[in-house]
């Protein structure tokens, strides 16, 4: 915990900047769009949206290629896209809006007001606190849970299952990325404000009084928006129409917003302002600098992907990621969904912002969204060009290329038993009870949770089986999310349950359990 407090923070800036001029941004103007055409042809990007907030106001907007694929529908700054994890930020002002006015505070218990949260640690289920909801340093495995979010599993669901997750790390030593932990913190903030939802006291407190007349919360609401970017992803190399789901509005406060350019543009000013915009104080200074506060140091994989240049210390706030480079600070999230990713960052000393909206995702949350965000971030610093986007692109083909390889069964594959022996009724206290039957291709399949997901296996070796499960979408063309699962035996040798636990948003999980 202490090591992400040795950075700068966001208060008290270790060396003064003078703010970006509109002027510079137009400089910089032909070598960022040029940069922006390359990469999209790359990445095979439909449409993208960027916005560059200086001076206090938005001096750069512009839409590149179309909402979507095979269309002349050219995308604007008006375009709505899915924000994803970005919405993480918007939880915690709404946190910060409730401790200002003296009904939650950042070391309340979260028991104190949720009597229900349980993990199962009993002593880190007493001390868990308010600032721990979005902080990332629980001590659970990385993004556990998040698959139940996609299979379509109620905010209910989510928050009970927490407490059958084996910590991997001690509480507040480690930095792993989560969404569950924003269900609850959701609800903490609905109930204090004394509304329905949290999606309620946000509208009426920030996204009303900020003006974001685009920003929904809902797939109706994205679905019905006559300026909206569709979803697309990569399937087979091709680029192919990501249908809307319950993903992710099932998440919540950890990335349910959909929002545009214009919109967000006013909340990066929100931000720079530290709660003041056209004049109006919306979320007091104070409150609004405690979410951009560092409280867990950020290391490995995600470091080297998010990091500005090669000497940048990065922490995550609240809802925020901190970075503190040589060359200044930067405060910045990502957000990605099946078919969108996004991107928005500020310098808070140099009060300049970025954002930029992409309607293409390569796997669930990659795409072409930061390293544009990091490319302009690092032009506007003055830190060499760097690219981001080609060096992303080559290892996400090479991750997808060695997801796929261990997905083919091996030369020397062992035989499976006979099917029925595999056959029967299972339970897991995260995912439910399910029955694994013999379809009528001669495969085990089964259904999964309150959306029935369709589960088909495919005999990989021995006892294991490669899984295809057909994610909820409310149109064709749903995503097929393939993984391993392995059949366990007792110690006569029965198949006495099964291992769904990959690694990823399956990670964490228990066992099921033959019934």
């Amino acid at each position: 915990m202490a090591a992400g407090l040795v950075f700068a923070l966001p208060g008290a800036p270790a060396m003064s900047q003078p703010p970006v001029q509109a002027r510079e941004i137009q400089d910089a103007i032909p070598q960022i769009e040029n940069y922006v055409q390359e990469s999209m042809r790359a990445w095979q990007v439909p449409g993208l949206a960027i916005g560059i907030v200086a001076d206090d106001r938005l001096v750069y907007a512009k839409g590149f290629g179309v909402r979507q694929q095979g269309s002349d529908q050219a995308v604007d700054a008006d375009t709505v896209f899915q924000m994803g994890s970005t919405t993480k930020a918007f939880l915690g002002a709404t946190e910060a809006m409730l401790v200002d006015q003296g009904k939650l505070g950042w070391a309340d218990k979260v028991v104190g007001h949720y009597p229900r949260f349980l993990l199962a640690d009993p002593w880190v289920t007493r001390q868990f606190e308010i600032a721990d909801l979005l902080a990332q340093r629980s001590g659970l495995p990385f993004s556990t849970l998040t698959n139940m979010t996609l299979y379509g599993y109620s905010r209910d669901d989510i928050i009970k299952a927490l407490q059958f997750i084996e910590p991997v790390t001690s509480f507040r030593s480690a930095f792993a990325y989560q969404n569950a932990f924003h269900l609850v913190a959701g609800k903490i903030v609905a109930q204090q404000a004394g509304v329905g939802t949290w999606e309620e006291f946000l509208e009426s407190q920030l996204l009303i009084p900020l003006g974001m007349t685009s920003t929904s919360y809902t797939a109706d609401a994205l679905a019905q928006a006559p300026n909206r970017a569709d979803g697309h992803r990569i399937d087979r190399q091709a680029v192919v129409n990501d249908p809307l789901a319950p993903f992710p509005y099932s998440a919540g406060g950890a990335g349910n917003l959909n929002s545009s350019v214009k919109d967000m543009s006013r909340w990066l000013r929100l931000q720079i302002n530290l709660g003041e915009i056209d004049g109006k104080r919306i979320v007091a200074s104070d409150a609004l600098r405690q979410t951009h506060m560092p409280r867990i140091a950020i290391t490995g994989p995600l470091r080297e992907m998010t990091k500005l240049g090669e000497h940048d210390e990065v922490s995550y706030a609240t809802g925020w990621m901190i970075h503190s480079t040589p060359q200044g600070r930067v405060i910045e999230h990502g957000g990605g969904t099946a078919g969108y990713t996004t991107h928005v960052a500020f310098d808070p000393d140099r009060r300049f912002g970025v954002v930029v909206l992409t309607n293409l995702s390569i796997e669930i949350g990659n795409g072409l969204a930061l390293p544009l965000g990091k490319y302009i971030v690092d032009l506007l610093q003055n830190r060499p060009a760097t690219d981001y986007a080609g060096q992303m692109l080559a290892a996400l083909r090479q991750g997808r290329a060695v997801h796929a390889a261990a997905l083919k069964a091996p030369g020397n594959a062992l035989p499976a038993r006979p099917l029925q022996a595999y056959a029967g009724a299972y339970s897991s206290p995260t995912l439910g009870s399910i029955t694994i039957r013999v379809n009528d291709e001669g495969k085990l399949a089964f259904s999964l949770g309150p959306q029935k997901v369709p589960v088909v296996l495919d005999h990989w070796s021995a006892d294991v089986f490669i899984s295809s499960a057909q994610l909820p979408a409310y149109g064709p063309n749903p995503l097929i999310e393939k993984k391993k699962l392995r059949f366990l035996s007792n110690m006569q040798g029965d198949i006495d349950g099964f291992d769904w636990n990959d690694e990823g948003d399956g990670s964490g999980h228990p066992p099921f359990r033959r019934r």
